[in-house]
Order: structure tokens, then C-alpha cells, then sequence
């Protein structure tokens, strides 16, 4: 939570600024270089807590020219240069919460993956909020920009994972998302964050996860060899024997959400909502 003076604070972090430059703009685009997570709003003004999976450079384009913001990932970390977001997962001590729900699955390489995500409800006190973060504790999970729990009251926390091989070695959190229960994302907005599906053997942007309004007919995810996945409400069966991936509505979270995964070959380009 910012104090009163955060406007003329000398002691704002890059994650702060960051903040405020993608509220000045209606597009954020994080740069193409190797290993870096891209993450985008669509047509949103408003800042939103987008945890990055590695070192980022930031570039806002505005009425102004272009600025830039390098090395992102210590923010908010005490300079020790790793997000919670690249952590890996802390051991649980009861199996999975309840509200968790798979976003998209498949076997990449002969490499399984899947992505999902929990979804805590917004308490709606004080006294609830506590109960919550005890309740996540018990999962490893801790919304990074809440230090008390006054400070989760009326927002919707989600955490979302990736998973590959075998899990309990490389399950980890590669995005958080706190926001309020009465916000919501509508007509063609959306936002996305589009990341290595193996980081350890590869470099390209291959993996979109992303958030559209409930009243979304379909998602197109664009690739950059000028081919595309089409994510839809319902599943469909392919030639292939595969299920293409489907646009989620799950409890309590004001958003909907997806997973799509890029040819091997090739790497993630744009998405575009079908309202």
C-alpha cells in the first residue's frame, strides 16, 4: 500500500514506476529479448499487478516517444534479484485447495505440461482476510503486494503455475494477480503474459496465459509464422485427437481465463478477442 506522498517520493522502486507508465498508456508490451516474459494489457488504463518470470525491459509507448525500464525482476524482492513469481513452490501441507482448476494441459516434445491456477475469494473483512492468508500459507501462496490483512479485504488473489515434467520438481508460480471483486474486463479488453513453456531449453514466448471479460466469445492467439490457435467456450476434438484449449469461467474471479501454446518452431505474436 503507497503512502500519501508516493507522488514525489524519492524512494519509488522500477516495479512502482512501472505502475505508473502502464497507466498512462492503453498497450504494455515487454520486449522481445531471450528468456523474458512479454505481458500485455489490452486497452487498459488501469495498473495491474502482473508478477514477471524473469529480467524485463519495459517499453511504453506514448503520445511522448518511447521509455524504457530494465532489470524489473528484484523489484520488490529487497534487491536479491528474484521475483516470488520464479520462485519455486513451497512444499504443501494439505494436497491441493479446493478452488484450483487446470487452464490447459498437453505433452510438448514428449514433455508433459499443464498450467492451472487457484482462486482465493475476496474476504470481506478483516477477520476473514486473516483466515485466508492462513489458508494460503499452507499452499506456499502469499499475494506479494499484501503486508497485513486489512490490505486483501475485497480483492480476488490468483495465483496462477506452470507445470512441467515432474511436478514436484518444476512447479512454479509464473503469475499473480490481486484485484478487486467488483472489477471486471469487458468487450474486447484482455490481458495476457506469454513466457517460455521450458525455460531450460528455450527461449521463445511460446506459452500465453490470459484474462478476458465473461462476455467473450472466443480468443485468437497469433503466432509469429503467421499461423494460429482459436480458443473457444466449449472444447473441440481435432484431427489430431487433441483438445484445443478453452476460455474458463471460474468461481469468484471477476475475469475468465486461457491457456495457448505456440508451435515449437515458432513463437507468440498477438491475440484478439472475439466479443
Amino acid at each position: 500500500m503507497k503512502s500519501a506522498d508516493w507522488e514525489t517520493s524519492n524512494d519509488m522502486t522500477p516495479h512502482d514506476i512501472a505502475f505508473l507508465l502502464a497507466e498512462a498508456t492503453d498497450e504494455v508490451r515487454i520486449g522481445t529479448a531471450p528468456a523474458q516474459a512479454l505481458i500485455r494489457g489490452g486497452r487498459r488504463r488501469r495498473a495491474r499487478r502482473w508478477a514477471a518470470v524473469a529480467a524485463t525491459t519495459l517499453v511504453v509507448a506514448g503520445s511522448t516517444g518511447a521509455l524504457a525500464l530494465t532489470g524489473l525482476s528484484g523489484a520488490g524482492d529487497g534487491g536479491r534479484g528474484e521475483s516470488s513469481a520464479s520462485r519455486p513452490v513451497a512444499s504443501a501441507k494439505a494436497s491441493e485447495p479446493h478452488m484450483r482448476t487446470t487452464l490447459a494441459s498437453g505433452t510438448d516434445g514428449g514433455v508433459p505440461w499443464r498450467v492451472y491456477i487457484d482462486v482465493w475469494k475476496a474476504p470481506a473483512d478483516t477477520a476473514e482476510a486473516r483466515a485466508t492468508l492462513a489458508a494460503m500459507a499452507k499452499f506456499g501462496e502469499h499475494p506479494d503486494d499484501v503486508s497485513t490483512a486489512s490490505e486483501l479485504v475485497g480483492k480476488v488473489a490468483h495465483f496462477v503455475y506452470r507445470v512441467t515434467g515432474e511436478e514436484a520438481k518444476t512447479t512454479k508460480i509464473v503469475d499473480q494477480v490481486l484485484l478487486p471483486e467488483e472489477d471486471v474486463l469487458s468487450g474486447g479488453e484482455y490481458g495476457t503474459v506469454a513466457l517460455p513453456l521450458l525455460p531450460e531449453n528455450d527461449t521463445a514466448p511460446r506459452l500465453v496465459i490470459g484474462q478476458v471479460a465473461k462476455a467473450a466469445r472466443g480468443v485468437t492467439c497469433t503466432w509469429k509464422n503467421g499461423t494460429s490457435t482459436k480458443v473457444g467456450r466449449t472444447s473441440v476434438v481435432t484431427e489430431a485427437n487433441a483438445v484445443l484449449p478453452v476460455i474458463r469461467s471460474l468461481k469468484d474471479s471477476p475475469y475468465d481465463w486461457f491457456a495457448c501454446l505456440a508451435p515449437k518452431s515458432t513463437a507468440w505474436e498477438d491475440i484478439k478477442v472475439t466479443k
